[in-house]
C-alpha cells in the first residue's frame, strides 16, 4: 500500500481562520456555538484512562474491522480527544491524521498522543483544520478510511462537509460516518440548545444536572441498561454536557443519507441504528471505484 504525503502543518493552520467557538458556517455566533475543545479537555483530564482507551479500541475494530485499519492510511475527522486516532495507530494503521477546528482540541489530542502513545509520534499527526475548507481537506491526499464520528452534524453546513471530507476517500475506501438521526423531537432539542448555549455557566450546571438526570432514567428505560455503563470510551455526564451543548446541530434519517451519499458515489453496506432514537445512525459506506 503506497503512502501518499500530509499536507504541511502550516499550510493545514494558515487555511482555518475561524475562532474557537464560532460556527463553521459562519452563519453561527461565539454566544451560540459550543466550545467542544473544552469539554474534550475536561473529559481528558478527568475521565479518560487506560480502560477507556482500550474500549476505544474495541469499538472501532467492531466498527470499521481489523483488517481494514491494519495498514491502513487512517483520517479522523473532528479528532476532538484524538481518541479514536490513537486506537486506529494501536490497530495497526500505517499513518493517521486527525483534525479539528478547535484549537484546544487540537492541543488536547496531542497530548493525549504523548501521554498513551508515544511510540505511535512517527505514525500520527493532529492538525487545525475545518471540514468546510476545500483547500485544507484537498491538501490531505487520499486515505483507505476516513472516519467521522459525530463530528459533521456540528459544523453547521452538514451536507456540505460531508461532501468536501468524502473526497478524501480513496476510490474503495471506506467512509466512517455517524449522524444524529432525525426524529419528532429533534426541533425540540435544537431549541433547547440554543437556550443551553445562551445561558451563563451556573445555570448550565443546573441544566445538566436536571436534564442530564431526565436522560439517565430515559435512556436506562428504553435501553433497559445502565447508561453509566458507557461505550466507545466515553462518560455519561461528560456526553450530557455534549449533547445539550452541541450546537450548530443537524440531523438526517437513513433513508435521506442513503440517497445522498449514492448521488456521491458512495455505496451505503451498513447501518447501525442508535440506542435512543435521537441518537447516532452508524453508516459504513464504500466509495466507489473510479
Amino acid at each position: 500500500m503506497a503512502a501518499r504525503r500530509i499536507g504541511s502543518d502550516s499550510k493545514g493552520s494558515d487555511s482555518v481562520v475561524e475562532p474557537a467557538k464560532t460556527a463553521e458556517s459562519g452563519g453561527g455566533t461565539s454566544a451560540l456555538a459550543f466550545d467542544f475543545g473544552e469539554n474534550w479537555d475536561h473529559y481528558s483530564r478527568t475521565v479518560l484512562d487506560e480502560p477507556r482507551l482500550a474500549a476505544a479500541v474495541d469499538s472501532l475494530a467492531g466498527l470499521v474491522g481489523t483488517d481494514r485499519l491494519k495498514g491502513a492510511r487512517f483520517c479522523d475527522v473532528g479528532s476532538g480527544s484524538g481518541l479514536f486516532t490513537i486506537a486506529a495507530g494501536k490497530l495497526g494503521i500505517a499513518q493517521g491524521l486527525g483534525f479539528d477546528v478547535n484549537p484546544t482540541g487540537v492541543e488536547v489530542a496531542r497530548r493525549n498522543l504523548g501521554r498513551f502513545a508515544p511510540e505511535l509520534a512517527d505514525r500520527i499527526d493532529f492538525r487545525r483544520g475545518s471540514a468546510l475548507d476545500a483547500g485544507f481537506v484537498g491538501s490531505l491526499g487520499r486515505f483507505d478510511v476516513v472516519y467521522a464520528w459525530g463530528s459533521l452534524h456540528h459544523t453547521g453546513s452538514m451536507w456540505p462537509a460531508i461532501e468536501t471530507v468524502g473526497q478524501l476517500v480513496e476510490p474503495g475506501g471506506i467512509f466512517v460516518l455517524a449522524l444524529y438521526n432525525r426524529h419528532w423531537t429533534s426541533p425540540l432539542w435544537t431549541l433547547i440548545k440554543i437556550v443551553y448555549n445562551l445561558s451563563p455557566g451556573v445555570l448550565r450546571k443546573v441544566w445538566d444536572w436536571l436534564l442530564g438526570s431526565l436522560m439517565f432514567l430515559a435512556t436506562w428505560a428504553v435501553t433497559g441498561s445502565n447508561p453509566l455503563r458507557k461505550e466507545r470510551g466515553m462518560e455519561f455526564w461528560v456526553d450530557v454536557t455534549d449533547w445539550l451543548g452541541g450546537y450548530p446541530y443537524e440531523y438526517a434519517g437513513v433513508d435521506e443519507v442513503r440517497a445522498r451519499m449514492d448521488a456521491q458515489g458512495f455505496d451505503l453496506l451498513e447501518v447501525r441504528p442508535p440506542r435512543v432514537p435521537t441518537g447516532c445512525n452508524e453508516f459504513i459506506l464504500r466509495r466507489r471505484p473510479a
